[in-house]
C-alpha cells in the first residue's frame, strides 16, 4: 500500500488452493451416477491429507454431491468464475471487472446451496496448520521488507518474533472463491486488520459502486500528508483546543479508498496527533535546549521545526514519523506568530526550571 510486499512464489501455502482448483476441474464431467472417489478426483499428494481429516473430507463430499447434479452450463460457469477469480491482482486494479459474480450470494444462487462457502471456510482453518508453513511464508515476506512497519498505515511496526494478522484483502465472507488463495492474504497490523478494515468490501463502496484497491504485492501509493487549514491549539480564542485538518495528496480515488478502508485520517488524528502533540513540541524544545539552540527568535524556531520535519520525513517509517514529518513542516511554515510565541514561552519556562 505505502510500499510493496514481495510475494513468496511457489510456496507450500499455495498448494491447498491449487488442490481445490484442481479438484473442481476434475469433477466437471461428473453426473448423478458418479460416486465420491479420492483417487479419481484429487491430486495424489492431497489424498493422504484428506484421509487424515474426516471433517474436511465431508465438506468436499457435500460440495461434490451438489456439483455433480448441476446442469453442464452451471458447471462450466462455476469453473470459469473460479478460474478467473484467481487473478487477484486484476480484480483489485481493474475497476471494469464485475466482481459481483464472485460473491457468496452469486455462488450460492448458482449451485443452489452454501456447500462451497462451507468448504472454503473450513479450508481456511486448515491454512494455519503446520504442514502449509504459514510461519515460514510470513518470515519470507518480513525478511524481504525494507521497512519493518505495516504498509497499510505506515505507523505500527511488524514483528518477527510472532506472526502478524493475515488479512483477507477481499473478505472471505464475501468472496469465498479466493478465501485460501495466498495472493489474497497479506500481513497487516492488528489495528489495520481487526479494528479498522474488518469485513469491508475493498472492491465496492457501500453504495455498490465498483472501486479499485491498490494491490500490495505489486503496487503502492505515493501519498503525502498536509495540515493546511488547521487551527493550532492555543492560537484561536474560539477554538482553544485547536482543530486539525488532514489532507491526503494526491486527492484521488486511491487515497480516498485507502482512507475509507483503514480510517487513516481519523486514526492519525485521534490516536497520535491529539494525544501526542504537546509531548512532541516539548521534546522539540528540550532537544533544542540540549543542542544549545536559542528559541527566542522566530526565524530560528522556523528553521529548527523545518529541520526536524525533514529529519522525520527521511525516516517516515519510524515511530509515527509519517505523521510527525509533515506536521512539523507545517508548523515551520504556518506563519502563526501566536504559535511561535508559545514556543518561546515553553522554551524559557524549561530553561528557567533547570537553573
Amino acid at each position: 500500500m505505502l510500499f510493496q510486499y514481495t510475494y513468496p512464489e511457489n510456496h507450500t501455502l499455495g498448494h491447498l488452493n491449487d488442490y481445490l482448483v484442481q479438484f473442481v476441474n476434475s469433477i466437471q464431467e461428473t453426473n448423478e451416477n458418479n460416486n465420491f472417489d479420492l483417487e479419481a478426483y484429487f491430486h495424489p499428494d492431497f489424498v493422504d491429507i484428506l484421509r487424515e481429516s474426516p471433517t474436511l473430507l465431508v465438506k468436499f463430499e457435500s460440495f461434490f454431491d451438489t456439483f455433480k447434479l448441476l446442469p453442464e452450463v452451471s458447471k462450466n460457469q462455476f469453473l470459469t468464475i473460479l478460474s478467473d477469480s484467481q487473478d487477484i491482482e486484476s480484480l483489485f486494479l481493474n475497476e471494469n471487472i464485475d466482481c459481483n459474480i464472485y460473491k457468496t450470494i452469486n455462488i450460492e444462487n448458482l449451485i443452489g446451496n452454501n456447500t462451497f462457502k462451507d468448504l472454503a471456510d473450513f479450508l481456511f482453518t486448515c491454512v494455519k496448520y503446520d504442514r502449509w508453513n504459514i510461519k515460514e511464508h510470513y518470515e519470507l515476506i518480513y525478511n524481504a521488507l525494507e521497512y519493518k512497519v505495516c504498509p497499510f498505515c505506515g505507523v505500527h511496526p511488524l514483528h518477527k518474533t510472532y506472526r502478524e494478522d493475515y488479512d483477507h484483502l477481499a473478505p472471505k465472507a464475501i468472496y469465498p472463491l479466493v478465501s485460501i488463495n495466498p495472493k489474497n492474504l497479506a500481513p497487516m497490523c492488528h489495528d489495520c486488520n481487526s479494528k479498522n478494515k474488518g469485513p469491508k468490501d475493498v472492491l465496492y463502496l457501500p453504495n455498490g459502486i465498483r472501486r479499485a484497491f491498490i494491490y500490495p504485492y505489486t503496487h503502492h501509493i505515493a501519498v503525502t500528508i498536509n495540515f493546511v487549514n488547521s487551527i493550532i491549539p492555543q492560537t484561536d480564542n474560539e477554538n482553544p483546543n485547536g482543530k486539525w485538518s488532514i489532507s491526503l495528496n494526491p486527492d484521488n480515488d486511491n487515497t480516498k479508498n485507502w482512507d475509507d478502508i483503514f480510517n487513516i485520517k481519523k486514526r492519525y488524528l485521534v490516536d497520535f496527533i491529539i494525544p501526542s502533540y504537546e509531548t512532541w513540541l516539548k521534546d522539540f524544545v528540550t532537544d533544542c535546549i540540549e543542542d544549545k539552540i536559542d528559541l527566542n527568535n522566530t526565524d530560528t524556531i522556523k528553521i529548527e521545526l523545518q529541520r526536524l520535519g525533514l529529519r522525520f520525513r527521511r525516516k517516515w517509517y519510524d515511530q509515527a514519523n509519517i505523521i510527525k514529518g509533515p506536521l512539523f513542516e507545517y508548523l515551520a511554515n504556518c506563519d502563526n506568530q501566536l504559535f511561535y510565541n508559545s514556543i518561546k514561552k515553553l522554551y524559557n519556562r524549561i530553561v528557567n526550571s533547570t537553573k
